[in-house]
């Protein structure tokens, strides 16, 4: 009986993992990804000062 209980519960688990990590992976990831990102560059602007934020933005770029 309880390894009927397992499998069942393993079955679940799978029916609600799997879908999740797809989710994640196509959803959810490139969503946080082009949220994260710009706020983050955004924060260390504030933090160094536009002039400084730019200068460091143009070096890093060319």
């Amino acid at each position: 009986m309880e390894s009927v209980v397992n499998i069942v519960s393993r079955i679940i688990g799978y029916v609600l993992f799997v879908p999740f990590i797809c989710f994640y992976s196509y959803v959810l990831g490139p969503v946080l990804k082009a949220v994260l990102i710009p706020g983050g560059v955004v924060v260390l602007a504030l933090i160094m000062g536009p002039a400084k934020a730019w200068r460091v933005w143009k070096a890093a770029n060319g």
